[in-house]
């Protein structure tokens, strides 16, 4: 009979521990549709640089940061990175060894789905090398930042962020007070019309907004974006300095990604006067493709709120 105790004792203490292995696997699928499960949660993160801003404004912080050319460095500006290892390469050659020396249980970075790619590169794929190293996460950069801030604390929460701490609602609250002004801009603007741009010195390249998600998103608020004729799955409208008034704008934003080249290179180019916003001095900065955090979106929201309500319909 003791005999029979002893047995029923250790099947239920094996039972409780299969029930806690299970409640301590972790899974999480990301933009891209994959779905990776691992036995534990992850602790020892690296991320994109990016990406890590994407974490950390939710105090999700990584052992280490990958970057490289592509991106720019004012996504993670507003953090300290002290005590965390950066590795900077040049785009598509960061090397297996470097991300090796990390430990990592987990790779974060960003899918692209217009054309397929990863940040950080072509091992970074789910059949790449870096595979091999530890799981890829890869975050979608889809058609809204709004919804990649969200999808950042969707991840976040996984890792055992609370999304309702206070700091993180006082941000959120602040970035929709922001966005609900900009939306009143452009509706107390019915015929502004904005374009986004780069430029160099031979070309100006339109931006296609859908291929750009802050564009998307000031779209979706109110906003007249010029829409470029662009080849399909294109990201510009490429003109001719000759033929810059091609699309009519009130209202121009360059891309400031990196600095001021794009608004140099349009000072520098007497043709830049062909385009009524440049004409009436009504020119502002395009955040292009770095934006992670609710408090970066919410300063840029109204910068751009400022520059709407100060302008005014000058196309004809």
């Amino acid at each position: 009979m003791k005999r029979l105790t002893i047995t029923s004792a250790l099947a239920v203490l094996m039972a409780g521990t299969a029930s806690l292995a299970i409640a301590q696997e972790w899974s999480f699928t990301d933009g891209a549709g994959n779905t990776i499960t691992l036995d534990s949660p992850p602790e020892r993160i690296v991320a994109f640089s990016s990406s890590a801003a994407g974490l950390m404004q939710f105090g999700i912080e990584p052992v280490g940061i990958f970057t490289d050319d592509s991106t720019s460095e004012k996504s993670y500006a507003e953090f300290d990175l002290s005590g965390i290892e950066i590795v900077r390469t040049a785009y598509n050659e960061l090397q297996a060894e470097s991300l090796l020396a990390f430990d990592a249980d987990l790779i974060v970075t960003e899918y692209w789905p217009r054309t397929g790619d990863y940040s950080g590169g072509d091992a970074m794929r789910p059949d790449g090398q870096f595979a091999d190293i530890a799981p890829i996460v890869g975050v979608l950069q889809g058609d809204s930042v709004l919804g990649l801030i969200e999808d950042y604390g969707r991840l976040a929460e996984a890792l055992g962020a609370d999304l309702d701490a206070p700091e993180i609602e006082q941000k959120r609250t602040a970035f929709n007070q922001a966005r609900a002004q900009l939306t009143a801009a452009a509706e107390a603007k019915p015929g502004l019309t904005v374009m986004a741009a780069w430029a160099d010195t031979d070309s100006l390249y339109v931006a296609a907004p859908t291929g750009a998600a802050e564009l998307n998103d000031f779209a979706s608020w109110g906003l007249n974006m010029v829409e470029p004729d662009a080849p399909e799955g294109e990201y510009w409208g490429i003109l001719s300095w000759e033929n810059a008034d091609t699309y009519p704008a009130d209202v121009l934003l360059l891309d400031d990604r990196f600095g001021t080249a794009t608004r140099e290179a349009v000072d520098a180019q007497p043709l830049a006067e062909l385009i009524p916003a440049v004409a009436a001095g009504q020119v502002g900065d395009w955040p292009a493709w770095w934006i992670r955090t609710y408090g970066a979106y919410t300063a840029e929201i109204e910068k751009l709120t400022a520059l709407v309500e100060n302008a005014e319909v000058v196309q004809e």
